[in-house]
């Protein structure tokens, strides 16, 4: 099937649970090998590994969320409770496990570096490059960083589009920065960040579908509002997005994100095949 034809569909935040079957639909405990054997093999072995202890530390990065107004001066700190709302702790924490865990991640549209202080906080082993036009966004986001003991967070002033980078990334993350780019660097954009990243490096977006139309509506007024009526918003529905990845090369999963405001509101992550 031609990539054209595929079809993209970005269903609600919700699964079903499957469990006890194989993949034929039979118990997978018919088909265990005898106790005896097991046992025999294990001490083979010698002793297991100790498991891996695994923690949830944070519900939803709430502390690391008030971390991060604490350090701002007061106009951006306003603004980073708006920001906050708009993407709220549930949705961060999607896209929080969409993201490596470790290695270099790129931020594109920085801005104050709110989001690099947050997936800095959640996961303190990843080292955010955070790359965003406005040099005064680009010295509050070192400010912030620095004074959350972030030191393994760097940013850099310049156009996304062109700006230098060196070395390949683990991850990216774009959040609400596609529609802003124009219609015609768009697809250029997301060619340059697959180049920069490694093989099986994911790219998360988190932009505006277009459906349903007031909810399209209700963004552009508010986008308005922030940026003025001369800037360029180019809105995409969420299966060109998907169509337009593939082509490029991507494995493209994408999910719909309900939320209490009418924001139509789709995460994307996307794969970078080796």
């Amino acid at each position: 099937m031609s990539q054209k034809h595929l079809r993209f569909q970005a269903p609600d935040a919700r699964g079903d649970a499957h469990g006890g079957l194989d993949g034929e639909g039979r118990s997978a405990s018919k088909d265990r090998e005898p106790v005896s054997t097991r046992f025999l093999r294990v001490l083979s072995r010698g002793a297991p590994p100790s498991p891996r202890r695994f923690e949830a530390p944070e519900i939803y990065g709430r502390a690391a969320i008030r971390r991060i107004a604490a350090a701002l001066p007061p106009v951006e700190r306003a603004y980073a409770n708006v920001r906050f709302s708009i993407l709220r702790p549930k949705l961060l924490s999607v896209m929080d496990l969409l993201l490596p865990d470790e290695g270099r991640i790129l931020d594109i549209g920085c801005g104050f570096g709110l989001f690099a202080a947050y997936f800095g906080q959640t996961q303190p082993a990843r080292r955010i490059v955070g790359v965003d036009p406005n040099a005064r966004r680009i010295a509050i986001a070192r400010r912030v960083c620095t004074s959350i003991g972030l030191d393994g967070t760097s940013f850099i002033a310049g156009d996304a589009r062109d700006v230098p980078l060196e070395g390949k990334f683990a991850g990216a993350y774009v959040l609400d920065v596609m529609h802003h780019i124009p219609e015609e660097d768009q697809r250029p954009m997301l060619e340059r960040l697959r180049d920069l990243l490694l093989p099986r490096g994911v790219l998360v977006i988190k932009d505006i579908t277009t459906e349903p139309a007031f909810g399209l509506e209700f963004t552009r007024l508010l986008d308005r509002v922030m940026v003025g009526w001369r800037e360029p918003l180019s809105y995409r529905h969420h299966r060109e997005w998907g169509e337009m990845l593939a082509e490029l090369g991507f494995h493209v999963r994408m999910v719909r994100v309900p939320d209490i405001l009418p924001y139509p509101h789709v995460v994307i992550a996307a794969t970078k095949r080796d």
